[in-house]
């Protein structure tokens, strides 16, 4: 399962803040203005200096990197950025969405793991119908799927009622 990283940790590369700081229209502005590229990106000398800034920022947006940049965009950019990490109503926010990915998560675990059961019954509904159609008795059928007979005959109900439904 992926660590869960503080709000003060995560940069620009990560989906919540990310999503956060685009709902700023000056931020969204920013970055478009900049043009929003790969940050492994192999010739620096075809890129603009701020744009080369901008995808070095995204990758750690900390003070450090920040005060690294001749931008004044970039900077205002990582003041702003800086006041969504520090606001409360955002960490409640990224505590909640954490928790719901986590749940989610289960939910769905749990989901594959009922369809799984259920194509696994259906698997030895078919079986024992095969085994019954070529005549063998409950108690081959019982050895061969390693069954007890109790709940071999259990599955034959089902099936009976299967039938009529």
């Amino acid at each position: 399962m992926n660590q869960r990283k503080s709000l003060k940790e995560l940069n620009l590369l990560d989906k919540f803040l990310f999503d956060e700081a685009m709902d700023d229209q000056e931020n969204v502005k920013t970055m478009l203005d900049i043009i929003f590229l790969n940050t492994r990106g192999k010739h620096p000398e075809l890129v603009s200096p701020e744009l080369i800034e901008l995808l070095k920022y995204m990758e750690r947006s900390t003070d450090e990197v920040s005060g690294e940049c001749k931008s004044k965009r970039i900077q205002e950019m990582h003041r702003r950025v800086c006041q969504i990490k520090a606001s409360e109503k955002t960490e409640v926010k990224y505590m909640q969405t954490w928790e719901e990915q986590i749940m989610i998560r289960q939910e769905g675990i749990t989901e594959g793991r009922i369809e799984g059961e259920k194509i696994g019954r259906l698997r030895g509904k078919r079986e024992l119908l095969e085994k019954l159609s070529d005549k063998f008795s409950i108690e081959q059928i019982s050895e061969m799927l390693e069954i007890d007979i109790s709940e071999l005959k259990n599955i034959m109900k089902e099936i009976q009622n299967e039938k009529y439904l």
